[in-house]
């Protein structure tokens, strides 16, 4: 998601009449974080296409310091998303490999505050392009992902951001035994300079991981588990070229349940996300409701 939706800034406790843009870049990540925790590496068949939507519900009463205190008085962020992705399957013979590609397009509404006042915005974020995707599998489909090169392209309304995001990621799935899946994405992200602004946000990577078990022998399809991720930033937030305080680098963990039902006709899925060990970003909650369905192209 966007930036301008999960953040809130270190300057808009003294400047929140007239806050400055960049602060808003602060603490936030573009990459939908925590959202690939079941079933990650799976992709429509050669020639098939899913519809993929993830609701989201994002509360926060802390931003944090590098100390990993509160560093912001009476913060708050309460931001709801809704995204619909279309996912498709080339049906073109590459041998072990699959080809695909995607769209994400988020609707969302993010009200931030502290004690000095609060903000409340409401649109689309981001549109997410995935023009290429090349999935692989081992030959008993007990190992199975895809790596993608995402771009997030900035639509210019009040929760979107006004630059441009790369994404280069791979999803996996793994099945030790048919009971267990564990799944997950690592990547990284960079981002181009707000030029409205003069503001770079510092390049992270991120780390989203799930562990689900289909515990019921007469309900296949169910699964219970945990799922989380981690962020951790790599390079300084610059203004105008100066590296800004002491570079801002954020850094988070979350943890979980997660419930999910799968079969032919789709799938489901319910997760709550506990933050913890943040700096430099929000610290809350995420409460996730995300399906699949089957699309039938003529």
């Amino acid at each position: 998601m966007s930036r301008r939706l999960l953040g809130a800034c270190a300057t808009v406790a003294a400047l929140v009449a007239a806050a400055t843009s960049h602060a808003t870049e602060n603490g936030a990540i573009a990459y939908p974080i925590g959202v690939n925790t079941i079933m990650a590496g799976a992709m429509p068949g050669p020639g098939e296409t899913w519809y993929q939507n993830y609701a989201v519900y994002y509360t926060a009463d802390a931003f944090t310091n590098s100390q990993g205190t509160s560093s912001v008085p009476g913060f708050s962020a309460n931001v709801a998303v809704n995204a619909g992705r279309l996912f498709h399957t080339w049906d073109v013979d590459l041998g072990p490999f699959r080809l695909a590609s995607g769209i994400v397009v988020p609707v969302m509404n993010a009200d931030v505050g502290t004690v000095f006042g609060s903000q409340g915005n409401f649109g689309f974020g981001d549109i997410t392009l995935q023009p290429v995707d090349i999935g692989w599998s081992n030959a008993d489909r007990t190992f199975f992902g895809y790596a993608a090169f995402d771009v997030f392209v900035p639509t210019g309304g009040p929760t979107s951001n006004n630059f441009y995001t790369f994404n280069p990621h791979t999803t996996f799935t793994w099945l030790p035994m048919p009971t267990l899946d564990i799944s997950g994405a690592i990547g990284v992200e960079f981002h181009s300079k707000n030029q409205d602004t003069g503001y770079s946000s510092g390049s992270l990577f991120f780390l989203d991981w799930g562990a689900n078990w289909h515990a019921f022998d007469k309900i296949p399809g169910l699964a219970i588990g945990l799922g989380g991720y981690i962020i951790k930033q790599f390079s300084d937030d610059q203004l105008d070229g100066v590296v800004y305080l002491d570079g801002f680098r954020q850094q988070g963990f979350a943890v979980g349940p997660q419930i999910s039902y799968g079969g032919p006709s789709g799938a489901i899925g319910l997760k709550w996300q506990h933050e913890f060990g943040t700096g430099n970003r929000p610290e809350g909650d995420r409460f996730w409701l995300q399906f699949m369905l089957p699309v039938k192209v003529p």
